[in-house]
């Protein structure tokens, strides 16, 4: 919150911030909320008789199942639309505005009386200094360049920072501008040269304070992640530099962004059958029983993906039988449906 402030972001760009974060949310909270949504719209009308009304004007259990599927298979088909590309994008659009935000914080850091060694090759001390390092008085400057094998000492008065951002490219520009002062440092032939300046322009370049990170597997297409999927452990870690525990997570999030379009479409189906047969007795317990199933469902999910991740499964299979097995359960209550209504 405090680069926020102090960096002057835009509204915008915080706006832009938060929507990233919540669509990646959208696959995991879908299911659930779609699960619980059919439970509680098929208790009502379970218990308005709205059920039973149906039933007895000649409407079969799949008839009224199918609005149900149809809103199920819409969202499905959205959830697996938006795990192709669209959320790995926002995935790697929020690590670049991180990066943006983090980098550009560095300067804040400046403080007065304090040497700043944030920016690299360059160690900066100022006497004075106001909150945030814009405006700074009695600067001293030690630029070191290795590869010319020379180093500077720069004395100012006074100094001012100014920024350049790009907010197409998140990257920022910074310059130090430098007022009355002297530079001290070797003329290449063993000697000492002084220059005097009324007005430096010291450019603090942007390869200095790049948006460079680590690619995620998150961040990767549906399409990379298949490619990922037919190459080696060594042709992955040229690729994406990924490691041992990087190159399981990319196969993983391939086979789990199937799995999350298509859990919506099973969890919809068996808050169908929770939803009618919950309120065939004298007290609702679909609740419980739809909180248990889900329980169930991701106890294995992750206890079978732990037993893929060293190796005593195949990834798909832990990733796709907690499916399957929900399936089943639904399919046992729905033929239940027969008998109670």
């Amino acid at each position: 919150m405090e680069v926020l402030v102090t960096r002057d972001i835009s509204l915008l760009f915080v706006l832009g911030l938060i929507g990233n974060i919540a669509l990646t949310f959208i696959p995991l909270s879908l299911p659930i909320a779609v699960f619980f949504s059919i439970i509680y719209c098929l208790n009502r009308i379970s218990l308005d008789s709205e059920y039973i009304a149906m039933r007895a004007g000649g409407m079969t259990k799949g008839s009224v199942l199918i609005p149900f599927l149809v809103v199920a298979g819409v969202l499905s088909v959205s959830v697996y639309q938006l795990n192709q590309n669209i959320i790995p994008s926002s995935n790697k659009s929020f690590r670049q505005k991180v990066n943006y935000l983090a980098s550009s914080g560095l300067l804040a850091g400046i403080k007065e009386g304090q040497f700043f060694t944030a920016i690299p090759e360059v160690t900066l001390f100022a006497t004075h200094a106001t909150k945030y390092g814009r405006s700074l008085k009695e600067v001293f400057l030690h630029v070191s360049e290795p590869k010319e094998k020379k180093e500077r000492v720069i004395f100012a008065k006074r100094g001012e920072l100014e920024f350049d951002r790009n907010p197409d490219t998140l990257t920022e520009k910074l310059t130090l501008n430098l007022f009355e002062g002297n530079i001290v440092g070797r003329d290449g032939k063993d000697g000492v040269e002084k220059i005097h300046f009324e007005k430096y322009i010291f450019p603090i370049s942007q390869g200095q304070f790049q948006d460079s990170f680590d690619v995620k597997e998150t961040m990767l297409s549906s399409k990379e992640l298949a490619a990922v999927l037919k190459m080696t452990q060594d042709e992955a870690r040229a690729a994406y530099d990924f490691g041992k525990k990087e190159f399981f997570n990319a196969k993983y999030e391939y086979w789990n962004r199937i799995n999350g379009a298509l859990i919506c479409f099973v969890f919809s189906f068996l808050g169908f059958t929770l939803g009618i047969t919950g309120t065939r007795g004298k007290k609702s317990n679909s609740g419980v029983v739809g909180l248990l199933c889900l329980i169930v469902y991701y106890g294995m999910f992750f206890s079978l993906v732990s037993l893929a991740r060293g190796g005593s499964l195949p990834l798909p299979l832990a990733v796709f039988a907690p499916t399957v097995i929900m399936i089943f359960i639904g399919f046992k209550f729905y033929k239940k449906l027969d008998w109670q209504s």
